[in-house]
């Protein structure tokens, strides 16, 4: 059964912070004493490197499907790469989304897990045809691009536009894209806080928190600052 985790990886990061920064001065101490360091004590840095590595930042603008005349958004893609050499495990059995939606009323929309998978068996050029999959594998129930019907619920899923092993690991030197498609009540508006983590056992490998610019077009970029793990 999967996990649902809650986003602790500001905690999670200084812990590893700090192990690497003791498990490195104690390798310094062991040199400068004259004893040796063993295979075990390098491995304990590499592995807290790796940790370190192993998280996504934003490759580009989060760009977005909106319905002008409601001024809202029916869906989003985020393009994601690895952090450096890392790899990060997207299958929905390690990996859940949550989505934060702070209305301009002053309620807030929130969500632990929305994440339904990857489709990992091609590559995209478009979020559009990305979506057309989803629901044709049963991720989402209703095509917000062509469906009179909206989508039931919200839902996040990951697909590639450079993927070299076709695997559900996002690996370095390739490039993928966190979309989501929105339920009509969880839709978000002109003038609304987003938020939204990828989180794995560790904590969070991605946090987006985004203003929701003006709607005046069907595609738009949004604009202001990004905040990356």
């Amino acid at each position: 059964m999967k996990k649902l985790h809650r986003a602790v990886f500001p905690i999670y990061n200084t812990g590893i912070a700090a192990f690497f920064t003791i498990a490195v001065i104690m390798v310094i101490l062991l040199v400068n004493i004259g004893l040796s360091v063993t295979n075990t004590q390098k491995e304990v840095v590499d592995d807290a490197l790796d940790e370190i590595d192993e998280r996504l930042v934003i490759a580009g603008k989060i760009s977005a499907f909106a319905d002008v005349s409601s001024h809202k958004i029916m869906a989003t893609a985020t393009p994601v790469r690895t952090a450096s050499d890392g790899a990060v495990n997207v299958d929905p059995q390690i990996m859940d989304v949550s989505y934060k939606l702070v209305k301009v009323e002053n309620y807030m929309i929130n969500y632990d897990d929305i994440y339904v998978g990857s489709i990992r068996n091609k590559t995209y050029d478009s979020l559009m045809e990305a979506v057309e999959d989803a629901k044709n594998m049963g991720m989402i129930d209703n095509n917000p691009y062509v469906d009179a019907q909206k989508p039931t619920s919200t839902s996040a899923f990951v697909y590639w536009i450079i993927n070299q092993n076709f695997d559900n690991y996002i690996d370095n030197n390739e490039l993928a894209v966190l979309a989501i498609v929105y339920a009509d009540k969880d839709r978000p508006s002109s003038g609304e806080q987003l938020f939204i983590q990828a989180n794995v056992p560790e904590g969070y490998v991605l946090e987006i928190d985004q203003h929701v610019p003006n709607i005046s077009s069907e595609i738009l970029n949004f604009g202001g600052i990004i905040h990356e793990s």
